[in-house]
């Protein structure tokens, strides 16, 4: 079983492969989180950010290297500590993937009936206090379809912090909603992780979400982790790349965004 040398460290991967008939989606892909972190990852469309994050949960196995989640290699580990070691672990999947049969308080004690051992009263004042963190307390008994698209989003990252996880995973959050919605969505859940104490990462191919989300990124193409940093330190990288791709939509974090890096430097 491989241990990560620094008890800070929550995520370590290590040169990252995976091929896909004889197709190259990962080439080497080695990323660290530490415990307490909020991390963006972010990359264009195509350039296997779906693959590394399916590789964070154990779906998907590489061809070469290494995934250590809490200081356990997921590979070495049987089918039983996997899936306990995974119950540290939240995720919001893209556009919520709610049980459409289930109403919302249903969805949201699914996953902490399975993922905790709280009583059924705690779990139950879970629910209808989330749900009223993010402003939908009316919403618990209705079904996704009488949802809108945003509060579908919002109920789905509920779900996914409402088992109190050491880690939780994003798939473009904020992805089809507009930059109001985006932007209360990202401020939920910043908000609903300070409460639990999660660490965060999220992936997109949004400039404006992986700054908004976190004051570093990684920045994923072709399958390589090319660089990570605050915005300014991606800049001072002078690579005509990585310039392009986060300057071509005209957007720019404002300077809070900045300071709060200092938090992770």
């Amino acid at each position: 079983m491989q241990v990560t040398k620094d008890a800070r460290t929550i995520v370590d991967v290590v040169d990252f492969h995976k091929s896909y008939d004889g197709r190259s989606v990962l080439s080497g892909v080695n990323l660290r989180v530490e415990r307490g972190e909020h991390l963006s990852i972010l990359g264009p469309g195509g350039c296997g950010k779906s693959t590394l994050l399916k590789g964070l949960l154990g779906l998907v196995a590489p061809d070469k290297g290494s995934v250590t989640l809490f200081g356990k290699n997921l590979q070495t580990l049987g089918s039983e500590e996997r899936n306990a070691l995974l119950r540290r672990v939240g995720m919001a999947f893209q556009l919520g993937a709610l049980f459409d049969f289930m109403t919302v308080r249903e969805n949201i004690l699914f996953a902490m009936e399975n993922m905790t051992s709280l009583s059924a009263y705690d779990m139950e004042e879970r629910v209808h206090r989330m749900l009223a963190s993010v402003n939908l307390p009316a919403a618990a008994r209705k079904l996704p379809s009488e949802l809108s698209g945003g509060m579908r989003r919002r109920v789905g990252i509920v779900r996914a912090l409402a088992t109190s996880p050491d880690l939780a995973l994003l798939d473009e959050p904020t992805a089809g909603l507009d930059p109001v919605t985006s932007a209360v969505v990202i401020s939920m859940i910043h908000k609903l992780a300070a409460e639990i104490g999660s660490s965060l990462v999220c992936v997109t191919s949004s400039v404006e979400v992986a700054f908004t989300f976190a004051p570093r990124v990684a920045i994923l193409n072709e399958g390589r982790l090319i660089a990570k940093g605050t915005w300014e330190e991606l800049h001072n990288l002078h690579d005509p790349w990585i310039t392009h791709f986060l300057d071509v939509r005209g957007y720019k974090p404002n300077q809070s965004t900045e300071q709060e890096a200092s938090n992770y430097a």
